[in-house]
């Protein structure tokens, strides 16, 4: 049986005192930073040479450019269903 290949792969460090949110598509040889769900560069304290940064597929984007495009999204994420938890148990 083949394997199927991942259209992304993701990963998560520790550098510098951050955290990097890293994502790289198929095809592509190098990392780009990447989070739906917040920033994608996280400073562990306030000494950390990084700041809090949004990035969607390695654009960065400031606070509010970020928070106006997730409110643009619409329709469900790609790991739920429109029936939910208990759409299989009714009748």
């Amino acid at each position: 049986m083949a394997k199927k290949e991942k259209l992304y792969e993701y990963k998560t460090i520790n550098s510098r005192g951050a955290t990097h949110h890293l994502i790289r598509m198929q095809g592509e040889e190098n990392w780009k930073h990447h989070m739906w769900d917040g920033p994608a560069i996280v400073p562990h304290n306030k000494d950390s040479e990084f700041k809090k940064s949004y990035f969607l597929n390695g654009t960065e984007y400031n606070s509010d450019e970020y928070s106006e495009l997730m409110q643009e999204r619409e329709g469900l994420p790609w790991y739920k269903t429109s029936k939910g938890r208990a759409g299989e148990n009714r009748n």
